[in-house]
């Protein structure tokens, strides 16, 4: 007997020893590979085992590089991509090629994959990869993930590639931050991919566009970018998010706080370009809805404004009075100052931003406001300011006042008199919108809707009365009227691919525009233009908006497009009668046309059109008719 254990479970036993003694040998025996110029890269990942570092000598080596060993750290000697050129011996083949986990690659540049589907990194089944100080130019992609997982893509350059700088496709869970792609056709593209984080990239300059986000990526976290293209197009899916929480830290444009991406266009009309930031803190005033999408970036960067010196100014309640007289300071200076030291001119001062000071003693004090930032500082000066009695037997202002008009739309400017009886010799108003006035009649222009509170405050020698009268000016919105939608389009009839100009012909002056082409695409521009590449018969809907509201025009089949025939084009021939008369003249138009047309776009000369075959139309002025663009006869109408 063996104790139970029989001689083929001791073998096993031995060799699982065996195993485990070459593992533990094997730990510590990582190598160092050297590349040298005149060397093959190639050469040296299907020499290496895992755990082997690569190491390349500045040079240019030209080959295409495949990698499907695990855990290799391949680097340049220099981390310089730009002295380390892996240049495609192959143009139509990827200029490095990836399929393994746990590789990092370092300092390289990668160039001369021109064909449209190749790369000059690829990713195909990677996980835990990173790819890192890189540089990829005059590729067809500059770098292509591809159903990788757990990846990270950083600091790395990608310019001038044919079709994409940065690409994901069918991919989750990777990180792409801190990469620059411009000049490429496209800069990042997100195409089937979710729950990435795709942050602190700058994407400028790129020739059609920006960004893409398909609509079937759902979950991805999208912030802190720097976009600075003419074009972004951005799909809904599910979940995305295109700011993160507000937090302390220096943002990709240099403002004080995370959030957000920055929304620019190369010409300066981009959201960020323009958007406000009153409190210079590098987010917008207001959110950004990312038009096409139902999204919203509610932090969106914009650069902080230069920090200027302050201007000094200040007001106060009250100018003149008994003792003791309490008088309060408001500070209005511009600037954003940070310290404020005032002199009230009778030996004492404050640092408050706007304090409140009694005067005890009889007298004419000048009163001194000095206000400072980190740019510098400002003083602000008002001689013989406050005056200060020591009391009479008269008596206070007894306070009436009226303004006109007390009604209408922003903006509106209101005359208010005072008419107080007691003698006042000094006013102080309240407008209710955050603005004074020390004048008697003064003028005062309301810029936004609202119901606002008067208060004036008038003194004498004897002291002062207050009068308050609430919500007595309203001010309603800058519109009245709502729009009615319009529009027409040139031609409505066609074969594929059929570009279509629109035209809004809207009343009501509206101020945004939403249109439906009938085939899944949209527009917000006001007289866009639309290529349709799908025959079909589309409906067309234009809903136009402005403070007062909006209202929406549809045209049921309104655009024809066609796959066009192997015939040939219609021959044309029409006629139209009366040729002339006097206005009101109704025209009857027959098409004798040869070549069986299908579709007909009659123009008017009036800015008028019809899709009959034979229509009817009354000019009412002197026009000049023509046909798909070609002249067919002069009208001469006459009143």
């Amino acid at each position: 007997m063996d104790g139970g254990i029989g001689i083929k479970n001791k073998v096993l036993i031995l060799l699982g020893i065996f195993l485990i003694l070459s593992l533990i040998s094997g730990i510590g025996s990582a190598a160092e590979i050297i590349v040298q110029p005149g060397d093959s890269i190639q050469a040296a990942i299907d020499s290496s085992k895992s755990g082997d570092t690569i190491t390349i000598k500045p040079g240019t080596y030209t080959e295409n590089v495949n990698i499907t060993k695990s855990s290799l750290l391949i680097r340049s000697e220099s981390g310089n991509p730009d002295d380390t050129i892996i240049k495609a011996k192959s143009s139509s083949s990827n200029a490095l090629s990836m399929q393994a986990w746990n590789v990092t690659i370092k300092g390289i540049k990668t160039i001369g994959a021109s064909g449209s589907s190749y790369s000059g990194i690829y990713m195909y089944k990677c996980n835990q990869c990173v790819i890192e100080n890189n540089k990829m130019t005059n590729n067809g992609y500059g770098i292509r993930i591809v159903s990788s997982n757990r990846c990270t893509v950083s600091k790395n350059t990608v310019l001038n590639n044919g079709v994409y700088g940065i690409y994901l496709g069918s991919c989750s869970n990777n990180t792409i931050s801190g990469n620059t792609a411009t000049n490429d056709n496209r800069g990042i593209h997100v195409g089937s991919a979710d729950d990435n984080t795709i942050s602190d990239n700058t994407v400028t300059s790129n020739n059609i566009l920006g960004m893409y986000v398909c609509g079937l990526s759902d979950r991805n976290l999208i912030y802190n970018n720097y976009f600075n293209n003419t074009n972004i197009t951005i799909k809904n899916g599910t979940g995305n998010a295109y700011n993160t929480a507000k937090a302390s830290g220096k943002n990709i444009v240099g403002g004080t706080y995370i959030g957000g991406n920055f929304w620019g266009k190369p010409d300066g009309s981009g959201f960020s370009n323009k958007a406000t930031d009153t409190d210079r803190d590098g987010i917008s005033d207001s959110a950004y809805s990312i038009p096409g999408s139902i999204y919203i970036d509610h932090l969106p960067l914009v650069v902080p404004a230069p920090l200027t010196a302050p201007g000094a100014s200040f007001s106060s309640n009250v100018t003149s009075g008994t003792a003791p007289l309490n008088v309060l300071f408001t500070d209005t200076s511009t600037g954003s100052p940070t310290t404020w030291k005032w002199n009230f001119g009778d030996g004492t001062s404050s640092t408050q931003k706007s304090p409140t000071h009694a005067y005890s003693t009889a007298g004419t004090y000048t009163v001194t406001l000095t206000v400072t930032n980190s740019a510098g500082s400002n003083t602000a000066t008002k001689t013989n300011y406050v005056t200060v009695t020591t009391g009479t037997t008269g008596t206070k202002p007894v306070l009436q006042y009226w303004g006109s008009p007390r009604s209408g739309i922003a903006p509106l400017t209101v005359t208010f008199k005072d008419n107080s009886s007691g003698s006042p010799t000094a006013w102080n108003w309240s407008f209710g919108d955050g603005a004074y006035s020390n004048e008697k009649y003064p003028k005062h222009t309301y810029t936004a809707p609202g119901s606002y509170t008067i208060s004036l405050t008038a003194s004498n020698a004897a002291g002062s009365n207050t009068l308050t009268k609430s919500n007595y000016i309203v001010v309603t919105g800058t519109s009245s009227q709502t729009p009615v939608a319009a529009f027409s389009a040139s031609p409505t009839a066609g074969t594929a691919p059929l570009s279509v100009s629109f035209t809004d012909s809207s009343t009501g002056s509206p101020t945004t525009w939403k249109w439906n082409f009938g085939d899944g695409t949209s527009s917000t521009e006001k007289n866009p233009v639309h290529t349709y590449s799908t025959a079909g018969s589309y409906t067309v809907t234009l809903t136009a908006s402005n403070t007062a509201g909006s209202n929406t025009a549809t045209k049921s089949s309104y655009v024809t497009v066609t796959t066009g025939t192997t015939g040939t084009k219609p021959v044309l021939q029409y006629w139209g009668s009366p040729r002339s008369g006097t206005a009101p003249l109704t025209v009857t138009f027959k098409d004798n046309s040869s070549g069986s047309p299908t579709a007909w776009n009659w123009s008017f000369g009036d800015g008028a059109y019809s899709n009959e075959k034979y229509p009817k139309h009354t000019l009412w002025h002197q026009e000049v008719t023509r046909y798909h663009l070609q002249p067919v006869m002069q009208q001469e109408v006459t009143h």
